[in-house]
């Protein structure tokens, strides 16, 4: 049936539907990459292939975020010297929004999460123990005070 103007469309109501079905899917999938990663109350979902590596690749993945985290201090010293790139950032400073406005802090926590998680699972693989606390612990007290500035 052609299309006239005194009536509705068919094709209007079959791109609609398509556009809910497309947009479900988003959402679904946005819920799925969501439980990932560092959540809200601070733990760390490691993905399918870190949960399923060797002992072997779960010693090296963590000994080479343990060296990433031992270079964030710094790393957030320079950025807290530096004028903040961006509106929220310098309020965040100001008034001492999370992570003090700096990106480095951010960072260090979840990078920090995910090595506590990777840690965990080392131990429930019984594989090689690798002490966080003590390699950390030089990094956290320098953190606590880039955080108290």
């Amino acid at each position: 049936m052609p299309i006239t103007l005194g009536r509705a469309a068919a094709v209007k109501s079959v791109r609609a539907a398509i556009g809910i079905v497309l947009l479900a899917g988003v959402h679904q999938l946005v819920g799925c990459m969501s439980s990932l990663g560092l959540q809200p109350d601070g733990n760390y979902f490691l993905e399918r292939h870190e949960a399923q590596a060797s002992c072997d690749a779960l010693y090296k993945n963590i000994w080479g975020r343990i060296q990433i985290l031992k270079g964030l201090p710094a790393k957030a010293m320079a950025e807290q010297a530096a004028p903040p790139p961006t509106a929220s950032l310098l309020f965040g400073r100001w008034f001492g929004g999370p992570g003090k406005g700096l990106k480095v802090v951010r960072e260090y926590d979840r990078e920090r999460a995910h090595v506590y998680a990777l840690q965990r699972l080392m131990r429930e693989k019984k594989c090689v123990a690798v002490d966080v606390d003590l390699e950390l612990a030089e990094v956290n007290a320098e953190m606590a005070n880039i955080r108290k500035n």
